[in-house]
């Protein structure tokens, strides 16, 4: 009697280390890749993260190249087109891609307005759909950031700086 006792004891205590154990493994994994995720999180933290894509001052011109008024083109690092134009509140640029199907826009000017001939979509000289597929979605131009040196009168775009290659 007293060894059937034991044999049902030492089964259930061989359970029960079972159990521990396993739980003691699964704990273990647990707590190293939570420390392994604060480890990595904590690194990412202090290295700088990129916010927004590299740009770069690009050249477009002297003021008095731009007539009052007139738009001209001028093609970026990447080859994109951006429309810049010259009226009595300043110089504005956009890019010449339509944002309904990016199709590209042109200024025309007898007209006053910048037209996609995708689909019949006209811009106003602000940039802002007026007509067409990109006025019923409330579309516009996008803007592309311009400085005029004061001083110097030169026109620069601010524009995304083209990857570079290593030379090897």
């Amino acid at each position: 009697m007293g060894s059937a006792s034991e044999d049902a004891g030492s089964g259930t205590h061989g359970a029960v280390e079972r159990r521990g154990a396993l739980a003691l493994l699964l704990m273990t994994v647990g707590l190293v890749l939570s420390y392994g995720l604060l480890g990595i999180q904590g690194i990412a933290f202090l290295l700088p993260k990129r916010l927004k894509p590299r740009t770069r001052r690009l050249f477009a011109g002297h003021e008095s190249s731009y007539p009052l008024g007139g738009v001209r083109t001028i093609y970026d690092l990447r080859g994109d087109t951006i429309l810049v134009k010259r009226d009595a509140a300043g110089f504005r640029a956009f890019s010449s891609t339509c944002p309904h199907l990016g199709c590209h826009v042109h200024w025309v000017e007898s007209e006053k307005h910048f037209l996609c001939p995708c689909h019949n979509g006209v811009f106003d000289p602000d940039g802002v759909a007026i007509a067409g597929p990109p006025a019923d979605a409330q579309q516009r131009l996008a803007a592309v950031p311009l400085e005029l040196d004061p001083q110097s009168g030169v026109v620069y775009l601010e524009v995304r700086d083209v990857a570079r290659k290593r030379a090897t």
